[in-house]
């Protein structure tokens, strides 16, 4: 019996330009990042300031529209700004795709990927904590730190198991059937949709939603990228310009449903993209820097075309990972040269998110490919994503004019601290 196929049927976004797939669009449209000065709140008192894309929408806003407010209020998750979102995503895709309303159960399964949720509010509370306990020791009553610390942040570091996560939203949402929780850095989102593909393909399941995201709005994850001299000086994410000089984060989530086309064809879903393959690889040399000399990252790209039996000139959308640094954006060119052809050959349009969204870690795979398929629809690239200026230096062909196709072909590709390196491919679906 042959394979079956694979479609999506319902997407859910949470980003800097709003909540739903219209605030993303008509952000996207209106020619501006997202990007602006954020400050997060350190404990108390202390506040640090630096560029992202930080979320619009107030997470305990989101959470009380959730359908079982009092399974979030007795498990704490209402101050887990990482939950919400995930959560917020997997309601907007099952309404999205007609696969349930939050109260009965769903034999549908949960692919969960994110690179450290719940990590937000225990540094929060690790600030607060810290500065009662230090306090404490100075006074003169007996006093332990170690204990104490211990007693009021065991619970918080337990709920950091990523386990609890499918669990809570499988609970939250009565879904009941397969589920996983990845971490393949930024590659994560492609990976999970394709271990969902495949179990459709199987016969395995019939529906499986993945999600993933991550809200770096604490602090931490800033301090960690430009110590490492990685984030943008200027606060500015330009891929593949000359003058780029490094990474902006972003918050946002993004959900995708996927099911068998044939049922959702038969049960009127609105389906928006096929899926047609992906490509793996992993570098297995260091942790922040590519293999410029391995380059697996270009055998992901070429393996997803030729696991989807496509040409690289029948594409009519790539979307490249596009982080705006130096290193990482000369090898993703020169690897996607030598799949898509040379500077002297034409490129499909491409799509660059990270300057409009900035860089959503964990999530970036799953958002950008939920406004990819955005794209498609409305037949054009926003100017917020458009490739402006290429870096002469860099082995990018000029891309095609002309609108997109409603039924054009998508390739995605993603690569991922640790040397996680993916690429899928999609057919779009006129509306």
């Amino acid at each position: 019996m042959s394979a079956r196929r694979v479609a999506i049927t319902g997407i859910g976004i949470l980003c800097g330009y709003g909540r739903g797939g219209e605030a993303l669009w008509a952000g996207l449209s209106s020619g501006r990042s997202a990007i602006g000065e954020h400050r997060a709140r350190l404990g108390r008192r202390d506040w640090l300031a630096y560029p992202m894309a930080a979320l619009r929408d107030d997470p305990a806003g989101l959470a009380r529209a959730f359908p079982n407010r009092e399974f979030v209020r007795d498990n704490h998750l209402g101050e887990d700004p990482d939950f919400i979102a995930l959560a917020d995503c997997v309601a907007q895709a099952l309404e999205d795709a007609g696969l349930g309303d939050g109260k009965r159960d769903h034999d549908v399964g949960l692919i969960v990927t994110h690179e450290s949720p719940g990590l937000a509010p225990h540094v929060q509370s690790f600030f607060r904590w810290g500065r009662m306990a230090k306090a404490w020791w100075r006074s003169r009553s007996k006093f332990s730190p170690p204990d104490f610390l211990y007693e009021q942040q065991s619970e918080s570091v337990y709920r950091l198991h990523s386990f609890l996560y499918l669990h809570y939203l499988s609970a939250l949402f009565h879904l009941h059937g397969f589920t996983l929780y990845n971490n393949n850095a930024c590659a994560s989102g492609a990976f999970s949709l394709a271990v969902a593909a495949d179990r459709i393909r199987s016969g395995d399941s019939d529906a499986v939603v993945v999600v993933g995201g991550d809200i770096p709005e604490d602090g931490t994850k800033y301090r960690w990228f430009r110590d490492l001299g990685l984030y943008s000086a200027r606060g500015q994410c330009r891929p593949f310009r000359a003058d780029r000089d490094g990474m902006v984060l972003g918050s946002g989530a993004a959900a995708l449903v996927l099911e068998d086309l044939d049922l959702a064809r038969r049960a009127g879903r609105n389906v928006y993209a096929e899926w047609l393959g992906a490509g793996f690889t992993s570098d297995g040399w260091k942790v922040t820097f590519p293999d410029v000399v391995g380059r697996r990252y270009r055998d992901a790209i070429a393996r997803a075309l030729k696991v989807a039996q496509v040409e690289p000139g029948d594409l009519s959308l790539l979307v490249p990972h596009g982080v705006g640094s130096g290193l990482y954006d000369r090898f993703e060119a020169s690897c996607l040269g030598d799949v898509l052809g040379d500077s002297g050959a034409p490129w499909p349009p491409m799509m660059l998110l990270k300057q409009a969204l900035g860089h959503t870690l964990g999530g970036c795979a799953l958002v950008e490919t939920v406004a990819a398929l955005l794209a498609m629809r409305q037949g054009r690239i926003p100017e917020a994503a458009r490739c402006v200026e290429p870096d002469p230096a860099l082995s990018i062909g000029p891309p095609r004019p002309g609108p997109l196709l409603a039924d054009g072909l998508i390739l995605k590709c993603t690569n991922g601290f640790g040397g996680q390196n993916g690429a899928m491919v999609l057919r779009a679906m006129p509306a």
